[in-house]
């Protein structure tokens, strides 16, 4: 119904339009049709010096590309985020941080995904809420753990476990999930336990997570001993 509306003069809309158009498309897994809206919003929004869209779209054609020329749009992004003036702009530097990261550890490359979480973590302590700046530490620890540097990585978990609970907020499960993998790695297996059927229990009301991950959730059910 918007494109029926839409003008030349109409660019922020036009720009959103294209955005939400290749969202949509993307949400049905027609990544290839998703990508075309996603470059037509990126060239349009680069043309006017929309930065804030710009960036939205780069980010967005990160997100359908294959894994491996993912981080060249996060890159493009990253670096007009920085040098932008618009401080909306300037804001998406802490998803880039760790959109970029997750993309170099899911490569394997994980010493240069710690390096941008560590990032993402500065940023957020600057920019960010609370709840920002504990996913960016999760992620570090996250990353550590894929090091195999499991006591920095448990360390880590287990403060953010601590702030949850001294905040009254329901406990994370993916922060229980990341305790009970490093205790099983240091070979605390009986103390792991707990820690994965808390992780279950939590993270099974996921309705994304039990779509599309059932295994690790069947994993986490039986290391808890259920």
């Amino acid at each position: 119904e918007v494109e029926s509306f839409l003008t030349a003069h109409l660019l922020q809309a036009t720009i959103r339009y294209r955005l939400e158009r290749g969202r949509v498309l993307n949400s049905f897994g027609q990544s290839e049709d998703a990508r075309v809206w996603f470059q037509q919003a990126w060239e349009l929004a680069k043309e006017h010096g929309e930065d804030f869209y710009a960036i939205d779209a780069l980010h967005m054609l990160a997100i359908v590309a294959p894994v491996v020329e993912q981080n060249q749009w996060n890159t493009i992004a990253l670096q007009l985020a920085e040098a932008s003036t618009d401080e909306r702009a300037r804001h998406w530097r802490g998803s880039l941080y760790n959109n970029m990261g997750w993309t170099y550890h899911d490569m394997g490359d994980y010493e240069r995904a710690l390096d941008l979480f560590r990032q993402g973590v500065e940023f957020q302590r600057v920019q960010g809420t609370i709840r920002e700046i504990r996913i960016a530490r999760w992620c570090v620890g996250r990353v550590l753990r894929s090091l195999e540097r499991y006591q920095e990585a448990l360390s880590i978990q287990q403060e953010l476990y601590k702030e949850w609970a001294s905040s009254g907020e329901e406990q994370d499960g993916y922060v229980a999930e990341e305790i009970a993998e490093c205790l099983l790695a240091l070979g605390q297996a009986s103390e792991s336990r707990s820690y994965f059927t808390q992780a279950y229990n939590l993270l099974s009301q996921d309705s994304w997570l039990v779509a599309q991950e059932p295994e690790r959730l069947q994993r986490l059910k039986q290391l808890g001993g259920n």
